[in-house]
């Protein structure tokens, strides 16, 4: 491992020859997060945050434990079938491995093709509005005084009054004569 001047280590990589001149740097755009996973039937569900999702996307699902890659067959909102997935939706969508609340999903875009997220639109210029004309200074009236609090009678602890008569069945009513 390599160090950088701030102390970090950076782990090497090493790929053969092979592998290094056919690796391809893949984009990637979020698309949202897993919320819930359903183990018996190996589904995701998915709540669309950042980007649509379509059937045929490639998708890869990344978490601290998990780091699936794999594409889109079937997507489901509320057990239809549907052929994309906009944002603020969620989907459902089956997966081949266990993933897990709050991994991230993200959309494998191609090389050379641009991470464009939903169109934005051009806010028109306005004018400046007017500046607001300054307010008139109103007359003070007096802040009323406060009354002086009238002294309260000092609150008289509750105490236990002693018991005239035992109850029944208790120590005090048995006779001391064992």
């Amino acid at each position: 491992m390599r160090s950088t001047d701030a102390g970090d280590a950076i782990p090497r990589t090493y790929l053969s020859r092979l592998a290094h001149s056919s690796a391809v740097i893949v984009e990637r755009k979020k698309v949202g997060e897993v919320f819930h996973f359903y183990g018996k039937i190996s589904v995701a569900a998915i709540r669309l945050t950042d980007s649509t999702l379509a059937i045929g996307d490639v998708v890869q699902i990344q978490g601290p434990s998990t780091n699936l890659e794999q594409p889109v067959e079937t997507l489901q909102i509320e057990h239809v079938v549907v052929a994309q997935g906009e944002i603020g939706q969620e989907v459902g969508m089956k997966v081949r491995e266990r993933v897990r609340q709050k991994d991230f999903v993200y959309k494998l875009l191609p090389p050379g093709t641009p991470a464009a997220g939903p169109p934005v639109k051009a806010k028109p210029t306005k004018a400046a509005p007017p500046k607001p004309k300054p307010r008139k200074a109103r007359p003070t009236k007096p802040k009323p005084r406060k009354r002086a609090a009238a002294k309260k009678k000092p609150v008289r602890k509750a105490s236990r009054s002693t018991r005239r008569k035992a109850r029944p069945g208790s120590r005090g009513s048995r006779s001391r004569s064992r």
